[in-house]
């Protein structure tokens, strides 16, 4: 590890992840037809959040905050999917400007796929790793993560 920095590190491993959905989205094709096969990565996890999550009423404001991206990115994302049928956008009751992020009959289609997809890319990423480890991983990560969120506001 000393070779490389914390950041390089994480860095290289974001882009093995995402050649890993790629590759093995475009192999195996998880999804039914030419339009979901097209869900990005980024995508297929937000529409997952969405169905998980189908029993309240989600936001596009925590959205952002779930997957620490900016208003505009996460606007861009969430208007390519309702263009494309996976979500629509409520107005809610109490405040007529707020707009709950809903998802579709389409969503549902899709969902499970998505989730089997995600399963079998988590178990190839944890292969060989014991609990004891990933939880010590996943509480660096959080650390690090909080490290620079508290950056960002100062």
């Amino acid at each position: 590890m000393a070779d490389k920095d914390i950041g390089r590190h994480l860095a290289e491993l974001n882009n093995l992840i995402h050649r890993e959905i790629i590759r093995s989205s475009i192999q195996n094709n998880p999804l039914c037809n030419e339009e979901d096969k097209s869900i990005s990565g980024a995508s297929s996890c937000i529409i997952s959040y969405l169905y998980d999550h189908n029993d309240t009423d989600v936001f596009q404001k925590d959205l952002e905050q779930e997957f620490s991206v900016r208003r505009s990115t996460m606007s861009k994302v969430l208007t390519l999917l309702e263009q494309k049928g996976y979500i629509k956008r409520e107005a809610v009751d109490s405040d007529k400007r707020l707009k709950k992020i809903a998802i579709t009959q389409k969503t549902v289609l899709v969902a499970d796929k998505l989730k089997a997809h995600r399963t079998q890319l988590e178990e190839k990423m944890v292969k060989g790793i014991s609990i004891d480890e990933l939880t010590q991983f996943k509480k660096t990560l959080e650390k690090i993560k909080q490290n620079l969120k508290e950056a960002e506001k100062a």
